[in-house]
């Protein structure tokens, strides 16, 4: 049987792949009869054959598929965030997300935040590193996959974390957004170093293929003063015309927010020094040199060299920085998008995008709600999406509630990412972590998801019961230990199961454990786990029936220690306060029966043997409405024993007392 369904992917975030995938399920009788699907647990769904019926029309007649063995198939999705060696990224991120959650929402708190997004970047880069170190199962193409997602997301964090979380002075972006592609690109000043390292003599070009595209590429990079130490290399770097360059590269403005320049003045020089470079081509300064004449043409802001400007460029985003260098060095953020839509439509329009490419545009446009959508369709289990969204709100940048429900967006994505771990075995305690902080409705998934874990040992099921204490989770807590405890009695193992009542401090749990010792008891003549009856101390209180329990056993231990008379003395207390269950009078009365031996002077007072001869009597009146043969003739004789016993004591003991009278004061 094959089950088809639409799954949205993405190979290495590029573009977004919504198609069709099979599973295969290995079950003659789902191919026989059909199937049907319910959810069984945390992010799992159980499959297994079902054969539709209608009732209204169909007779009630044996299925034709009985008998059979029927099984269930369990199927989960899988998620990038399980495998191995990727769940260091979600532990180590886990607490720098703790680490925010101290922090109270403020634009004023963006040192704060800013230190945050760096570790949340660090965090990405490490796990980028280890994916390129890793020996273990990964084919070549999945572990591709996995670079290119985390590096395109890191890619994407530092362009928010540029235009949303830092405080950018004068809000004059370029000298960041330089950085920012340098960072990512890091391609052209490998090779400027690895040329710079050669040979330092004249004649790079000559031993290098790339020179000339080294140089241009520096040049759009923003990387002039490297540009300028290749171009010193260059065999002709004497004449006149490498000269030319070299000044009007030493003399290019460069715009920073504490060079004592305001931003109009600074344009004023700028295009005084653009002018200059302009009438220098115009006059053929460089014409002997078509590279450097492309240099020049870049420096001076022709719009005419965008073609040969994206042949440098891998990306819309990179030819942007590099325009935006030489026409507009003092762009603010909110002007971003004009100058996008101009570069995109040189890469061939909006209709080539892909996914990356649309979310750094939403980016640039500061359009936050759509940049956290495009996120939500990208290949990491939401990772960066609910991190980046819950870093944003506490930076004072996304303050979005759901209107129905009253609740931040940015929790929605939590609660959703939170249980997408505690569906995995090794990784629900940190998800656990990411629902503390859901203030609206992260109480109410952990009720609903812890007890559904999967309980293997016994310590994780006493870490996931102590979790469930810290956040005052009791009905969790009993729920959890009364599983615990009738597996433990199905498994015959009743001072295990007395435990689990223990821990879960439920009175209706613990009468019915101490009734199943008790049943016991009767039938075998022994109890389980003496040295734990013996020793219950306070915890008999949680019921009547435990407290019985607890008394009953001192009772057996004041009798083996000797202490007749305190034995008999609790015996009947133990009638007198009624704690003692009626199906268990017969088995408490025979245990008197040692006390009613000739003992002189008697150990029970005619006093207390007329109330167990009433509790007898009492006894025998009811054995008589139980139509049982087998009860009748079991219990007959214990019944005429004790009554025979009982008479005898109350005989001797009201003798006794006649001649010993008690003292009485004057």
């Amino acid at each position: 049987m094959v089950i088809q369904y639409f799954d949205k992917t993405l190979t290495g975030m590029a573009e977004q792949d919504s198609s069709q995938h099979t599973i295969l399920i290995p079950d003659d009788i789902c191919d026989r009869a059909g199937l049907t699907l319910q959810w069984c647990g945390i992010g799992q769904f159980g499959i297994h054959a079902y054969n539709h019926v209608n009732f209204g029309s169909s007779n009630d007649e044996p299925s034709g598929f009985a008998p059979i063995k029927a099984k269930v198939h369990q199927v989960r999705p899988d998620s990038i965030l399980f495998e191995p060696v990727i769940r260091k990224l979600v532990n180590e991120a886990c607490g720098t997300f703790l680490s925010g959650q101290k922090l109270t929402p403020s634009k004023t708190s963006r040192p704060e935040t800013l230190k945050l997004s760096r570790q949340y970047r660090s965090i990405l880069r490490a796990c980028i590193e280890n994916l390129q170190m890793t020996d273990e199962l990964l084919t070549t193409d999945k572990k591709q996959d996995y670079i290119a997602i985390f590096y395109n997301i890191e890619l994407i964090w530092h362009l928010c974390e540029i235009l949303y979380v830092d405080a950018v002075p004068g809000n004059v972006v370029l000298p960041y957004l330089l950085e920012w592609i340098r960072f990512h690109f890091p391609d052209t000043e490998r090779a400027a170093g690895r040329i710079l390292t050669g040979l330092l003599d004249p004649g790079a070009e000559l031993r290098y293929n790339d020179y000339w595209d080294v140089v241009i590429g520096l040049i759009m990079q923003g990387s002039v003063e490297v540009a300028r130490a290749l171009l010193r290399l260059h065999s002709d770097a004497d004449k006149n015309v490498f000269l030319q360059a070299e000044s009007v590269l030493r003399t290019l403005p460069v715009y920073t927010i504490y060079g004592g320049l305001s931003t109009a003045e600074f344009k004023t020089r700028w295009h005084t020094w653009q002018t200059n470079v302009t009438s220098k081509i115009e006059a053929g300064v460089f014409s002997s040199s078509p590279q450097l004449t492309v240099i020049m043409k870049i420096v001076s802001g022709d719009d005419g060299i965008i073609d040969e400007m994206k042949s440098h460029c891998d990306t819309w985003y990179q030819l942007m920085v590099a325009v935006l260098l030489y026409t507009d060095p003092t762009i603010k953020s909110f002007d971003l998008s004009f100058n996008s839509n101009l570069c995109i439509e040189a890469f061939g329009g909006s209709d080539r995008l892909k996914l990356l490419d649309e979310t750094i545009l939403a980016v640039l446009e500061c359009n936050i709600l759509e940049v956290i959508k495009k996120l939500h369709f990208m290949s990491d289990s939401g990772w960066c999406a609910t991190h980046l969204t819950n870093l944003l709100y506490y930076c004072g940048q996304f303050d979005i509630k759901d209107k129905q429900e009253s609740c931040r967006l940015d929790e929605h994505l939590i609660i959703e990412y939170g249980s997408l771990l505690m569906s995995h075995n090794s990784l629900w305690q940190v998800g656990v972590r990411y629902l503390d902080h859901c203030p609206t409705q992260g109480r109410a998934c952990l009720e609903l998801l812890l007890p559904r874990l999967k309980r293997g040992s016994e310590s994780r099921t006493l870490k996931i019961i102590q979790i469930a204490a810290d956040r005052d989770l009791p009905d969790i807590v009993n729920s959890i230990c009364k599983v615990e405890g009738m597996r433990c009695l199905q498994r015959k193992r009743v001072g295990q199961a007395l435990c689990w009542a223990l821990k879960s401090q439920d009175p209706g749990f613990a009468t019915y454990i101490a009734d199943s010792l008790l049943h016991h008891y009767t039938q075998e003549g022994s109890f389980h786990s003496l040295d734990l009856l013996d020793n219950l101390g306070s915890c008999m209180l949680i019921s009547d029936r435990l407290t019985f329990l607890g008394k009953y056993c001192e009772f057996h231990q004041l009798y083996r220690n000797g202490a007749l008379r305190e034995a008999a003395t609790l015996l009947t207390s133990l009638f007198a306060s009624k704690l003692c269950p009626k199906y268990f009078w017969l088995t408490l009365l025979m245990d008197a029966l040692p006390l009613l031996d000739s003992q002189d002077p008697p150990i029970l007072s005619s006093e207390d043997t007329s109330e167990l001869l009433s509790c007898l009597e009492e006894l025998t009146i009811e054995s008589k409405d139980i139509d049982s043969k087998k009860h009748s003739s079991n219990n007959s004789e214990k019944t005429k024993l004790i009554r025979l016993a009982l008479s005898k004591n109350l005989a001797k003991s009201l003798i006794y007392e006649a001649c010993h009278p008690p003292l009485t004061a004057d």
